[in-house]
């Protein structure tokens, strides 16, 4: 058994957004289908989860993320406005890392 205490005025940890930490397990999951070859294209898919093509390609550049990014996500440490909906309208993302960071507000 553990006692926790936290002290007076302490930040509470933020949640993770689970929305957006499942968006991103999707996009891991289709580019790792992908690449070994387990789906043959994006069209194969779209049709086996019931989505479009497009919706397919827009989530699976997800899978690029800077892992540092991929974390904090994970964790609840992002900027507050960062959401699945934002964050799929963002894509194609930089693939440089640093500008990742710049675009989604996690150089701050």
């Amino acid at each position: 058994m553990r006692l926790i205490v936290k002290a007076p005025g302490a930040i509470p940890l933020p949640a993770p957004n689970a929305t957006l930490v499942a968006l991103l397990a999707r996009a891991t999951d289709w580019l790792g289908r992908l690449t070994s070859g387990k789906a043959p294209s994006v069209a194969d898919i779209a049709k086996c989860d019931g989505v479009t093509t497009g919706y397919v390609r827009r989530v699976t550049h997800l899978a690029l993320l800077a892992p540092d990014i991929v974390q904090r996500i994970v964790r609840g440490d992002h900027p507050p406005a960062l959401n699945a909906e934002w964050l799929i309208r963002q894509v194609p993302l930089p693939m440089d890392w640093t500008e990742q960071r710049a675009l989604l507000g996690f150089d701050r």
